[in-house]
């Protein structure tokens, strides 16, 4: 896999940034102000700051929800890092066209279980921030400014040693046995609104007879939108990025079901 091509000026001009850092610190305005040092013409696109603190595997939900939008040449900078100042390794990696800096935790399960990819541990103390880092704001030193050197141009090998492997985390796939599925909660979004991991096709394995299943042993209408069935109080249908989400008419459906993230959910024939 080649370096990819980048625009004249030597960047792509895109960075878009994860954290669980919040929005009322700072430390998300000083690792932008670092990109800006090192690449003036870089934009950085905030895509959530309010990943639940050190929840890796929450990250690695956002990454891959939203990772195929990303326009070609983009850096994804992700910053979950309960490990900081640990051995654990930073990592620069290269999926296709667009190039993610991380630490080496599992926070790209999601997205490479779906693509090859080529990565390089963050070693070479010319494209750190500060030297030695800080033992706790790895964010600073070593991921922000790795982040807008591979946007300014510098080539993905630069950086250090290539890594055979990723840490990956086990996350629990879908089972699908006889007319029954077994998953669990990914995310619950600011509606009360259920995302899961089960696709289009495993509805399809499950061969559900009907327009209706049970839901942790709820009634719910199999549904194409939000406003298409107003009787049921539970709704399922495939969301935007093609997985099945449950919600609400009206309500949240995470109350009704009273589930929270990473709960089980079983979804049977009705």
């Amino acid at each position: 896999m080649d370096d990819i091509k980048l625009k004249e000026n030597g960047g792509v001009g895109m960075i878009a940034f994860i954290s669980d850092w919040g929005y009322k610190s700072y430390y998300a305005g000083i690792a932008k102000s670092v990109i800006y040092s090192i690449s003036p013409d870089s934009k950085v696109v905030d895509i959530t700051h309010d990943i639940d603190a050190f929840d890796v595997e929450e990250a690695s939900h956002f990454a891959e929800r939203i990772f195929d939008y990303l326009p070609k040449g983009t850096v994804l900078l992700a910053v979950v890092d309960p490990g900081v100042g640990s051995p654990r390794k930073a990592a620069a990696v290269q999926i296709g066209e667009r190039y993610c800096v991380v630490p080496d935790n599992g926070l790209l399960t999601r997205i490479i279980q779906k693509y090859e990819f080529k990565a390089y541990s963050i070693e070479n103390e010319h494209y750190m921030y500060k030297i030695p880092p800080s033992r706790t704001f790895h964010g600073r030193d070593i991921f922000a400014p790795a982040a807008a050197y591979l946007d300014k141009g510098v080539k993905i090998s630069e950086f250090g040693p290539e890594l055979a492997k990723l840490i990956t985390l086990e996350i629990p796939q879908p089972i699908v046995k006889n007319g029954r599925i077994e998953a669990h909660v990914a995310y619950i979004d600011s509606f009360g609104n259920v995302e899961t991991i089960i696709t289009q096709k495993d509805l399809a394995n499950a061969q559900f007879p009907s327009n209706y299943i049970l839901v942790n042993g709820q009634k719910s209408a199999i549904v194409n939108n939000y406003s298409e069935n107003k009787n049921d109080i539970i709704i399922a249908h495939i969301d935007s990025s093609d997985y099945l989400e449950l919600s609400s008419n009206g309500g949240r459906a995470s109350e009704v079901l009273k589930v929270h993230k990473r709960d089980p959910i079983v979804i049977e024939r009705f």
